[in-house]
Parts: structure tokens; C-alpha cells; sequence
């Protein structure tokens, strides 16, 4: 049995999610107490707490990165002018699955909520968020929003060369800061950059928090033609990334051929097995064919 048709046994039929937020309770909420509070009002103060950090000016625009294409090519990443190689084929054929789940929602959450991730390190999830994001953001019709939620070990800006010091951490735990203020707009067209932001203790309850919720409402809502694209941590290796798949409408995970058990991977699943829509990717596959499975699994491999 190949592992994409074990993928797809192990999955089965999910359950639906309940939708409504389950509060934190004991120790979890004791940590978490003071940072974030109910959301009231709109605009800076959509999330009311306390007092963290000094007010700062809000910028009017987004900062803009300057994409070295060469550095992307560098790491086999898609370029905006890159002719049809089997990686960019690939993740046409993956993009399309999720803009077609787009159009006929099946999760409780927003669709256009995209959570890249793996059952271990090293398995290529930010490489392929990151192609993911780019392949998406050359559509005619949509916009991309590239998330580096990896809170504890941030691979985005490796990858991107972007150095950028506030991100998603700190618009949860500062109501001063707006999430334009920590935008990046790119050099390619229509795709933009949230980086992961200022390390904390607390990372875990905080992307399970009310305040995450909303501000993923937010952004979800805000722009309708937007696709938002989760760099996650690994699931076994971090608890950040359970937290953040409850608020997902879509999740696809990345597999390694030949390096990931079906233990393994079992147990990742069971992770996100409240999770509406689950993708698969088997990257690092032999050879530069391309396959696809249906059902839950996507069918993927780069020579």
C-alpha cells in the first residue's frame, strides 16, 4: 500500500468541528490572564488589555520587501517568471484543489484560512507554504497573505530574506498595534508577508486565545478575493500548531517519502482531527513525476 492511500485510510471521515470557542481553564488560563482581553471596539482597539508597551505611531503603509528572485531560484521556490517546471506544475495542481474549496466551503471555519504543516521537522513545510503562497498570488483574481506562524523558530525570513523584528506576537499582545502596522508588501505582485514577531513564553495560549480567533475573523473577512497561508510549526514537535489548526478551514500537511512513518504521521493526524478539510503533500518524492490521489490526499513529489 503506497503512503498516500495509507494517508487517506488513516484519515477517514472527520467530524466536524464546533466552531464556537472553548475557553482556556486552569493553569492555561492563569497564564494566560492579562495578556488579551474581550474584543469591544474596532480599528487599534479591537483588542482592549493592558498596557504592554509604549504607545507607537501607526504607519500608513505597508513596508515593502524587495524579493531577490535569484535567492528564491537559489532554493527552487517559484518566481513570478519561472517557465513550467514539474514543481511549478505541482503546485498548480495543489492550489487548485484549494481554490476549488474556496468556492464550495466544506469546514466550519474560512476556507481562505490555509495552514501549511508536517508531523516533524524538516520535512519541507515552509518550502512548500511558501510555493503554495507564490502560486496562489499569480492568479488572475486573488491576493496572498503569507503567515509565518512558526512562532518558536521562524523559517520565512531565510527563505525570503526578510529581517523584521514585530509580527503576529505582537499584535495579540499589544492592542496598540494594528495589523497593518507589521504588514510587508513584496515585490511580487499581490502577495504580502506577516512575519512571526517577537518570541513568548506563552506563544501556545495565545494562538488558542479569543483575541487569535478574532483577529483571524479579521482577516479572513476583510479582504473576500485573499487566500491566508500558515507557515505552522511541526505538529509533534510544537504544541502551537494544534492550537492554531482549530481556527483553520483547510490544512495541508507535508510528508516526506520515505522518512516519515505511518506512526508518525497517525499521530499527527489525530492532532488536527477536528479539522474540516485535510491535504496531503508528499514532497521529496523519487524523480520528478507528479501524482495525485483523491478523497483527502493530495499526490506530490519534487526530484
Amino acid at each position: 500500500m503506497s503512503i498516500i492511500e495509507r494517508v487517506a485510510e488513516l484519515l477517514g471521515p472527520i467530524a466536524p468541528r464546533n466552531p464556537k470557542y472553548r475557553p482556556l481553564s486552569g493553569a492555561d488560563a492563569a497564564a494566560h490572564a492579562g495578556l488579551v482581553e474581550r474584543a469591544a471596539a474596532q480599528g487599534n482597539e479591537r483588542f482592549k488589555g493592558p498596557e504592554i508597551r509604549p504607545t507607537r505611531p501607526a504607519r500608513t503603509t505597508a513596508r515593502t520587501l524587495n524579493i531577490d528572485l535569484d535567492r528564491l531560484r537559489s532554493q527552487s521556490i517559484l518566481t513570478p517568471d519561472a517557465v513550467r517546471t514539474p514543481v511549478a506544475e505541482g503546485f498548480r495542481r495543489i492550489k487548485r484543489r484549494i481554490l476549488a474549496n474556496l468556492a464550495n466551503p466544506k469546514a466550519a471555519a474560512p476556507t481562505n484560512l490555509v495552514m501549511v504543516t508536517s508531523a516533524l521537522p524538516g520535512e519541507g513545510k515552509t518550502f512548500c507554504a511558501t510555493n503554495l503562497a507564490i502560486s496562489i498570488a499569480l492568479e488572475m483574481d486573488r491576493t496572498v497573505l503569507l503567515v509565518d506562524a512558526d512562532v518558536a523558530k521562524p523559517s520565512i525570513p531565510q527563505a525570503l530574506g526578510l529581517e523584521a523584528e514585530q509580527g503576529l506576537m505582537d499584535v495579540l499582545l499589544d492592542p496598540r498595534i494594528d495589523l497593518a502596522d507589521v504588514l510587508w508588501k513584496t515585490t511580487i505582485d499581490k502577495l504580502m508577508l506577516l512575519p512571526a514577531g517577537t518570541t513568548h513564553q506563552h506563544a501556545t495560549e495565545l494562538l488558542a486565545s479569543e483575541a487569535m480567533a478574532m483577529l483571524l475573523q479579521e482577516m479572513a473577512a476583510r479582504y473576500r478575493d485573499r487566500v491566508i497561508v500558515f507557515d505552522s510549526p511541526p505538529l509533534l514537535a510544537a504544541s502551537e500548531a494544534s492550537a492554531l489548526a482549530h481556527h483553520m478551514g483547510q490544512i495541508v500537511m507535508v510528508v516526506e517519502a520515505g522518512r516519515t512513518t505511518e506512526r508518525a504521521l497517525k499521530d499527527a493526524v489525530a492532532r488536527i482531527e477536528s479539522s474540516n478539510v485535510v491535504g496531503i503533500v508528499l514532497n521529496k518524492g523519487p524523480g520528478a513525476g507528479l501524482g495525485y490521489s483523491g478523497g483527502y490526499g493530495y499526490g506530490y513529489g519534487s526530484g
